[in-house]
């Protein structure tokens, strides 16, 4: 099991893809940080982004299947990490074990 996080560009539609990948079974669970600002650094120039941040609980096997995904939908420009879920009690393991596809 994994946290999988997803910048989606301001305008790009989050709740649209989270509504879709629940739908798809490809996650179990998810959140949404609106008007998240990240900065990083281009040609010695500090650069400012909005971002929607997607923080999404689903099995480590469907990582694969979301890049897929997310990159048909919206280019392979998206920015998306996982980090390994290393503990989670009985209702939370239950959450994505049932509401996730079986791979």
């Amino acid at each position: 099991m994994v946290n999988i996080i997803i910048y989606l560009a301001k305008e790009q539609d989050a709740k649209y893809l989270v509504d879709t990948l629940l739908n798809e079974q490809l996650i179990a669970n998810a959140s949404i940080d609106m008007d998240n600002i990240s900065f990083n650094i281009e040609n010695n120039h500090i650069i400012r982004s909005v971002n929607s941040v997607i923080t999404a609980q689903t099995r480590s096997l469907l990582i694969s299947k979301i890049e897929n995904f997310i990159a048909a939908k919206y280019g392979e420009g998206v920015r998306i990490c996982s980090i390994p879920i290393i503990h989670a009690n009985n209702s939370f393991d239950a959450l994505i074990r049932n509401n996730t596809l079986k791979e």
